[in-house]
C-alpha cells in the first residue's frame, strides 16, 4: 500500500515537473528568443485559436467564414492605430484599383447638396461619361432617381443608390433645368476619370485638380499648355477638398511647373527602399496661385509645399489638413487589400507637413453661410479665387 502510495507521488512529481519545465521553456521562448513582433504574433494567433475552440463548441449560429476572415483583417489594421490604414474585400478590390488608375463607375459628375433645394445638384460633367452621354449638364438639379425621390429619400441616400446600380444598368433620371423637369436615361458604365476641370476666368487660368490618379497627369499638362498657348496672367490651382492620389502622379505634374532639382524624398522603414524624385530643368514661367483649405491633404499639400519651396506659387484659402506619409496597398491571396502606411515624404525644403499641415500665405475667412454656397455660387465670385486675382494682380502690376 505504501509502495502504491509513494508510486503515485512520484509519477505526480514528475508530471509537475515536465509542466513547469514546459512552462519556462515556454516563456523563455516567447519572452527571450522570440523577437518583439513575434510575440504579438504569437499572442493574437493563441487568442484567435481560443475564440475559434469557443464558438465550435458553444455558438448555436451560423456563421460565414468569408466574413469572418474580412472581420479579422478589418480588427488587425484597426489594432495597428494607423489612421490612413483600411481593409478592401476582394469584391471592391477592382474598384479601388480602377480608380487609381484613372477609371470609374457610376454617372460621371461631381455634385453637392443644393442648399436651398436639397437637391442633386450638378457641378460638372465627367467627358464621355454616361452622364454626358445622356446629356445632364451642370447647374442642373437631381429630383429624382427611378422612383426614389431625392427630397423623401434625404440628398446621401440618393448619392448611395446610384452607387447600388451595376454597370449596364439605365437609371431613369429626372432633372431640373430653367425650372422645367426633363426626364433622362443614364446608362451606367466604366468611363475615364476626370480629374482636372479648368476655365479661363478673365485673363486668369483656372485648374481645379479633384484627385491624384494616372490619368490626371496628362489632363493637367494638357491644361497648362492651353492657358500657356493662351497667355494667361496666371494660373490658379485649386486643390480644396482634394484629399490626395498617387504619388507618381503629383511628382510628374509638379516636375512639370518646376526647374531642375529635389521635388520630394520618401523614407521608408527600410532605408534600402527610400526614393528621391528628381524634377528635369523645364518649368512653366507663370505665376501661380494654388487654393487649399482644411481638406487640402497627402498629394494635394506634396504639390502645394513643392510649388512655395520653388518659389512658384503662394498657397490663399485656409491651412490643409497635414499629411505627410505614404501609403501602399498591397493584394493578399484572397484578391482582397490592405492598405497601410510605409513612409514620410520630405520637400525640396526638406519639410514633411505631417501633423503641421501649411498655413496659406493669403487668408481668407468665410462665414459658414458662405461656404454652404461656395460650389453652386461658381468659381467666378468665389471668395478664395478673388483674393488669389488680387494677389496675382498686385504681383502683376
Amino acid at each position: 500500500m505504501n509502495r502504491r502510495i509513494s508510486f503515485k507521488i512520484f509519477i505526480a512529481v514528475v508530471c509537475l515537473v515536465f509542466a513547469l519545465t514546459m512552462t519556462a521553456t515556454t516563456a523563455f521562448f516567447v519572452f527571450v528568443i522570440v523577437p518583439a513582433r513575434d510575440k504579438n504574433t504569437f499572442a493574437y494567433n493563441q487568442k484567435l485559436i481560443e475564440i475559434n475552440s469557443l464558438v465550435e463548441k458553444y455558438y448555436i449560429g451560423e456563421y460565414d467564414g468569408k466574413m469572418i476572415s474580412n472581420g479579422v483583417s478589418y480588427g488587425f489594421l484597426v489594432g495597428l492605430e494607423d489612421k490612413y490604414a483600411g481593409y478592401i474585400t476582394a469584391e471592391d478590390a477592382q474598384e479601388n484599383m480602377d480608380s487609381l488608375l484613372g477609371y470609374n463607375s457610376g454617372m460621371g459628375v461631381q455634385v453637392t447638396r443644393h442648399p436651398d433645394t436639397g437637391y442633386v445638384y450638378i457641378l460638372a460633367v465627367h467627358k464621355d461619361s454616361p452622364a454626358e452621354n445622356a446629356g445632364i449638364q451642370p447647374k442642373d438639379q437631381i429630383i429624382q432617381l427611378d422612383d426614389k425621390k431625392v427630397l423623401e429619400t434625404g440628398y446621401v441616400a440618393a448619392i448611395d443608390y446610384i452607387k447600388t446600380v451595376p454597370n449596364g444598368q439605365i437609371i431613369k433620371t429626372i432633372v431640373l433645368r430653367d425650372g422645367k423637369e426633363l426626364t433622362l436615361d443614364v446608362q451606367l458604365m466604366q468611363f475615364e476619370s476626370q480629374t482636372i476641370f479648368s476655365q479661363k476666368v478673365g485673363n486668369k487660368g483656372y485648374i481645379q485638380i479633384s484627385s491624384f490618379n494616372d490619368k490626371t497627369v496628362e489632363q493637367f499638362k494638357q491644361a497648362v499648355d492651353y492657358f500657356v498657348v493662351e497667355k494667361v496672367d496666371g494660373l490658379v490651382f485649386d486643390v480644396r477638398g482634394n484629399s490626395g492620389g498617387t504619388l507618381s502622379s503629383v511628382y510628374h505634374m509638379v516636375d512639370y511647373l518646376v526647374p531642375e532639382g529635389l521635388v520630394v524624398m520618401v523614407d521608408y522603414k527600410d532605408d534600402s527602399y527610400d526614393q528621391t524624385y528628381l524634377s528635369d530643368d523645364k518649368e512653366i514661367d507663370l505665376p501661380m496661385i494654388v487654393l487649399t483649405d482644411e481638406n487640402t491633404a497627402s498629394a494635394s499639400e506634396l504639390f502645394t509645399q513643392s510649388l512655395i519651396d520653388y518659389g512658384k506659387a503662394v498657397s490663399v484659402g485656409r491651412k490643409t489638413f497635414g499629411k505627410g506619409v505614404v501609403q501602399r496597398t498591397f493584394t493578399l491571396s484572397d484578391q482582397s487589400l490592405i492598405r497601410i502606411t510605409v513612409a514620410k515624404y520630405y520637400t525640396n525644403s526638406g519639410k514633411c507637413v505631417d501633423g503641421d499641415g501649411i498655413e496659406p500665405t493669403v487668408p481668407v475667412e468665410w462665414e459658414q453661410n458662405e461656404l454652404s454656397y461656395r460650389l453652386v455660387n461658381g468659381i467666378e465670385v468665389d471668395k478664395d479665387f478673388l483674393a488669389a486675382v488680387e494677389y496675382l494682380d498686385s504681383q502683376l502690376s
